[in-house]
């Protein structure tokens, strides 16, 4: 079984450490600050980070990332069910060539309710999703 993890409320000392794991992260948005967070620490280091916003009971992730090392273990999963119980329903964008998140985002009820075509400065797709919030534990 895999070292725990911790989720926290992301704070300002943390932006630094958001860049340096985008920086590893290829694909990764690249928001970093300024807006609410959720940290997750496996033996109290960053293993990765969800920034959201939400507006009149309505949420939008602006950016998920999870180190490469953290990957596949449960990290970007706890974070995101930690988020959406901070909203009734949230939206996100990703990229039309990330299965693994795509995945993870359809695993937690997000559904596909439209599409950006060259949405992302490189040319690619983004999808968009929606889906209802999680009740608090």
């Amino acid at each position: 079984m895999g070292k725990p993890v911790v989720l926290r409320e992301g704070v300002a000392e943390d932006w630094a450490k958001f860049r340096d794991l985008i920086a590893v992260s290829a694909g990764a948005a690249t928001w970093a600050d300024g807006y609410p967070s959720l940290v997750a620490e496996i033996d109290n280091q960053l293993a990765g980070f969800a920034l959201y916003r939400v507006i009149a009971g309505e949420g939008e992730l602006l950016n998920l990332a999870v180190h490469p090392s953290a990957r596949r273990s449960g990290v970007g999963r706890a974070l995101l069910q930690q988020m959406m119980q901070l909203a009734e329903l949230w939206h996100l964008e990703v990229r039309e060539s990330n299965m693994a998140a795509i995945g993870l985002y359809r695993s937690l009820g997000f559904v596909q309710v439209g599409r950006r075509s060259a949405y992302y400065a490189d040319g690619e797709a983004a999808i968009l999703f929606s889906a209802e919030g999680l009740s608090p534990k």
